[in-house]
């Protein structure tokens, strides 16, 4: 017999996870939170665009809301269905969500145990990304940078995504054993930014 966590739980698809709005009852309550954030830096013209905390552990089976702090963000994995190389573990779907303004929340259950590193679609070279370790530190998302399955038609995380899921603090097995990694977390220098928007001679 299914447990009412269990029954409540299927109404969060497998791919398309469970659009909320700030007030409205969730269909299972969440083990676990995510905000999607941004703030200005002091010292460059493009702002912080992350995840908070950017690495958590979780059981398999746990419910985690991305709530939406800050416009125009989603969550989006990196899979092959997307044209990325696979860092999620096989057999799992070409998950994500769409584009969500500020007070809507994303619901997403975790049910296959391995690394799964997300993204934001808008803002992922600006050094948006996340990883999600479900039970153990294994599957294509432990491998490094660059080193995950791909093919001619995917591409790897770039510029500061990069530099964020390669920073030392990010890597799978420290995660597993801190339980979260927070943005504050990862040093300076594997999150600049390394593109620049153009400036237009006035």
């Amino acid at each position: 017999m299914q447990t009412t966590k269990q029954q409540d739980a299927e109404s969060i698809d497998p791919r398309f996870g469970y659009i909320g709005t700030a007030g409205e009852s969730k269909p299972v309550e969440p083990d676990h939170t995510v905000n999607l954030v941004f703030r200005p830096r002091q010292d460059a013209w493009i702002p912080e665009f992350f995840f908070e905390p950017t690495g958590l552990k979780i059981d398999v089976g746990d419910t985690v809301q991305f709530n939406i702090a800050t416009p125009h963000h989603n969550v989006n994995a990196y899979h092959p269905g997307f044209g990325y190389n696979q860092r999620v573990p096989d057999g799992v779907p070409a998950f994500s969500s769409p584009i969500l303004t500020p007070g809507d929340y994303w619901l997403y259950t975790f049910e296959t145990e391995g690394v799964h590193d997300i993204m934001c679609a808008p803002h992922e070279v600006y050094g948006m990304v996340g990883r999600i370790v479900v039970g153990s530190a294994t599957g294509p998302g432990a491998k490094s940078v660059g080193e995950a399955p791909g093919s001619e038609h995917s591409r790897p995380p770039e510029f500061t995504a990069a530099l964020v899921l390669s920073s030392p603090p990010m890597q799978p097995d420290n995660i597993a054993s801190k339980g979260t990694v927070k943005w504050g977390d990862i040093p300076a220098e594997d999150k600049k930014p390394l593109l620049k928007p153009v400036q237009q001679e006035g």
